[in-house]
């Protein structure tokens, strides 16, 4: 348990830093610069999230013969579990107390990337945009999403990361025992 926090908390730090990183990217909510940032959050999520497959070889490497994939899995899913809980609550910090205005210009930035800009489609397309917009002012719902995302994708690198450290660690284990 001390080492999944130890390990959630590194990979927690990462992304929460990749996001800031990103956030600076986009100076002045510019929306011009807000698909950039988005992709570079994603990115920076994503490569946080491969430390699992370090933490594992970490955890795992010494004693691989008497752990289950399992017991891998559940190792890396309760990183992304911590991690994706501090991510979310640093991105509810940013997002309602550092900077405000960031979903009214995420918003800007949204509308501005739909695929028509006129008629009863495009209005249509506004009125989902609001509907999603009012469920993102609430701060439990951006904390919820957030992390739901970074369990997602932890939930991706755990198992195959997972699969791919346990048939590793026995292909190994076979070619010592001939």
């Amino acid at each position: 348990m001390q080492s999944i926090i130890k390990w959630g908390v590194i990979v927690g730090a990462v992304m929460t830093l990749f996001m800031l990183g990103s956030y600076i990217v986009v100076a002045g909510n510019q929306a011009e610069n807000m698909g950039m940032a988005e992709m570079a959050g994603y990115v920076g999520m994503i490569a946080a999230l491969a430390i699992i497959l370090f933490a594992m070889h970490q955890q795992f490497n010494a004693r691989a013969d008497k752990q289950s994939l399992w017991q891998r899995i559940i190792f890396g899913m309760g990183i992304a579990f911590v991690a994706g809980v501090i991510f979310a609550i640093c991105d509810v910090i940013y997002t309602f107390m550092i900077n405000p205005d960031f979903m009214d210009a995420y918003f800007q930035y949204y509308l501005s990337t739909l695929p028509v800009q006129e008629g009863p489609e495009y209005e249509r397309m506004v009125e989902d945009a609001m509907a999603q917009r009012e469920m993102f002012a609430q701060p439990v719902m951006v904390f919820l999403v957030m992390a739901a995302t970074v369990w997602v994708i932890g939930l991706v690198v755990s198992v195959l990361g997972g699969l791919g450290h346990y048939f590793w660690t026995k292909t190994r284990q076979n070619k010592q025992a001939v």
